[in-house]
């Protein structure tokens, strides 16, 4: 018995003595934004029928291309009040009292993102919902915890994120 322990000290030893750490501390280079929030903005969008769906859709392209593990928000331009935007975060379903509906939602890829529109009436009958629709589209790296902060607020994505609106770039139709 005493050797048994003997030899399993002996292995334990060498095994818990060969864990060392001499890998180098990884420092990501953030000249290139690689690692922050960015929004980008999309100033009237304009939706089309598509066959293929049956949804109304607006397509445009992602430039930078994501990261695998990025993270996109995306806000509507829902109202302005005393000069100020009140965005509403998407998917949003816009319910009125006679029973119609207008739902908003949204897929994407790493290069494209698609907004998709649709309703249970026709929404060639109002016209104002398929054009000249304000989004902000925010997207937040990956490696970000971003658990602790309320997602549906864009201005408090913004502040969290400390994104600088300045900066907004326009996506491009595809």
């Amino acid at each position: 018995m005493r050797k048994i322990f003997l030899l399993l000290s002996v292995v334990g030893l060498f095994t818990l003595s060969s864990c060392v750490d001499d890998d180098p501390d990884v420092i990501y280079n953030n000249t290139d934004n690689y690692f922050e929030a960015e929004v980008f903005e999309i100033n009237q969008a304009t939706f089309s029928f598509d066959n293929n769906t049956g949804y109304y859709t607006s397509q445009y392209i992602l430039d930078p291309a994501l990261y695998p593990a990025d993270m996109i928000l995306v806000y509507r331009l829902k109202d302005v009040v005393n000069n100020s935007d009140v965005w509403e975060m998407i998917p949003k379903t816009i319910y009125y009292d006679n029973g119609d509906y207008v739902e908003f939602d949204f897929d994407f890829t790493r290069n494209d993102i698609v907004f998709y529109m649709g309703a249970n009436y026709d929404l060639g009958t109002n016209p104002n919902f398929l054009q000249n629709q304000v989004f902000r589209v925010v997207i937040i790296p990956g490696y970000d915890n971003s658990a602790r902060i309320d997602l549906t607020d864009y201005n408090n994505v913004i502040k969290e994120f400390n994104i600088d609106e300045s900066n907004m770039k326009t996506l491009k139709l595809k």
